[in-house]
This record gives C-alpha cells, sequence and structure tokens, in this order.
C-alpha cells in the first residue's frame, strides 16, 4: 500500500506508520525544545553583562577600605585595646599597622572572590602577551618618576627614611602595611579603568583608572595625616596615581607587574 504522507513515501504498515510518526513528533518536539532551550540560555548571557557601576562601586568600596583604619584607631585601638591614639608608642603603632593588615586583607580577598564569581574579572591572563619596548620604556620613566617623587618627600629613597628609629619588627610590621595598601591601590585602578572601559564599550589608553584613584586616595591625603592642610602630600600623592594608572595600562592591564612596579615606585 502507498501512502500519500511526506513521512512516509514508501510502503509499510500501517502499525510502523504510525510509530515512524509518533518518532518524528517526538524529534520535532525535541528540537524545538532544544532552540527555546538555547534562546533563553542567550537571553541570561545577555541578563549577565555587567554594568559599568558595579565596576566603579567596586572601585569606590575598595577605597572606602581605606576608611576603615579610623574604624581601627577609635573603636579597636582606643575602646578595644584601650591604646592613647594620640601618644602612639613606636610598638604601638606596629599593633596598629598589624589590624590594618589583617582588615585590609579580608576586604581584599572578599572583593576578588565576589568579583569572580560573579563578573568573572579580573580575568586569566595571556602570559604571551608581553609589553612592547615603547610600553617598558614609558613604564620605567613612570617609575623614575614616581621615585623623584618620594625623594622630594624623604630626601633619600624612602625604604632608608623608614628604617631609621625602628626596630626589624616595627619596620616589617610598617613595609606589610604599606604593601597591603598597594593592593587595595592596584585593585582602585584596575576596577576604575574597567568601569570606564565597560561604559565607553572599549579599551582606552587613558588612564581612568589612574584618575578615579587620584580624585579619591589622592585627594584624601591632603589631610590623610590629621595635621591640617597638606598641599604637598595631596599633590604629590594625585600625580603618584595617575602614574600608576599609566604603568597598568602599559604593562598590558597585568595584574602581577602592575602591583610589582607600582609597590617599588611607592616604597622602595
Amino acid at each position: 500500500m502507498q501512502y500519500k504522507s511526506g513521512l512516509n513515501k514508501i510502503a509499510m504498515p500501517q502499525p510502523w506508520q504510525a510509530i515512524a510518526q509518533r518518532f518524528c513528533s517526538i524529534k520535532i518536539c525535541r528540537e524545538a525544545t532544544e532552540s527555546v532551550k538555547l534562546g533563553f540560555h542567550k537571553v541570561k548571557i545577555m541578563a549577565r553583562e555587567v554594568k559599568w557601576t558595579k565596576y566603579l562601586w567596586l572601585s569606590l568600596l575598595l577605597f572606602g577600605a581605606f576608611m576603615l583604619e579610623y574604624f581601627s584607631i577609635f573603636v579597636i585601638e582606643f575602646m578595644i585595646l584601650h591604646v592613647d591614639i594620640w601618644n602612639y608608642t613606636a610598638n604601638q603603632r606596629s599593633v596598629h599597622c598589624m589590624i590594618m593588615v589583617f582588615i585590609w586583607a579580608v576586604v581584599i580577598v572578599m572583593a576578588l572572590f565576589f568579583s569572580q564569581k560573579y563578573y568573572h574579572f579580573p580575568s586569566r591572563e595571556n602570559k604571551e602577551d608581553h609589553p612592547s619596548l615603547k610600553n617598558w620604556v614609558i613604564t620605567f620613566s613612570c617609575l623614575i618618576c614616581c621615585k623623584i617623587l618620594t625623594f622630594i618627600d624623604w630626601h633619600t629613597l624612602k625604604v632608608f627614611g623608614e628604617v631609621q628609629g625602628k626596630n626589624a619588627y616595627q619596620f616589617c610590621a610598617q613595609y606589610l602595611y604599606y604593601l597591603f595598601e598597594v593592593m587595595l591601590v592596584t585593585l582602585i585602578i584596575m576596577y576604575g579603568q574597567k568601569a570606564i572601559e565597560t561604559l565607553l564599550k572599549k579599551e582606552s589608553p587613558i588612564p581612568f583608572g589612574g584618575i578615579i584613584l587620584a580624585v579619591t586616595w589622592g585627594v584624601f591625603h591632603f589631610v590623610s595625616r590629621g595635621v591640617g592642610l597638606e598641599i604637598w602630600n595631596g599633590i604629590s600623592t594625585m600625580i603618584f596615581s595617575v602614574l600608576s594608572g599609566v604603568m597598568y595600562l602599559r604593562l598590558n592591564r597585568k595584574c602581577l607587574y602592575s602591583y610589582l612596579f607600582i609597590a617599588v615606585g611607592y616604597l622602595l
């Protein structure tokens, strides 16, 4: 018997025809279901696109971590440890540094965990993407400028100025404090740069991350020492911030390289 059905152009018994039709229907349904799932998956991916304000908020929240130093001073040290915060001894200042290291370490780990889980940033770096010779020249030029700024402040290398009058424990505590401070600085640059580039929908050679660092952490240094308005301290820190932003870009946004160069510029 010949059937006119498009599904069965060859002769077959009616029971087999019914099975064939059912099989084709199931296959069509499965294909339709897969298409719907794929469509929902694409919509889900689009919904996960991170707004530029998310990165900006992370950058600003990391700057807010510097304000936690006041929490350490007035709550942990003054109210709990009963330290005379107006007359720190050298060892008490070292204790303060270690408290801040712990607080900043918690903030940094939480920020990176949150960013990786929800924003998938910072992404895995391409090890073969090395900075060009021109970028290395610009990076080292920025580093030299950073060292000139610290030399103006200390009249020597900063590390030599810091070691004077400190024992080994005090010096190590102070520099551990600085190392975590530089971690926050680097992350503010990274997230700030990512925020503006996400807004612009393209990578930019302008150090927006360094500019954001300058108008937050840099401006804060006009009054950070609590001894009135310090013009040079604020201006030099703002310049250092922009130079750090340039180094981050010229090092192809490599986190570790950027951290190392900013640390040398700030700590040496």
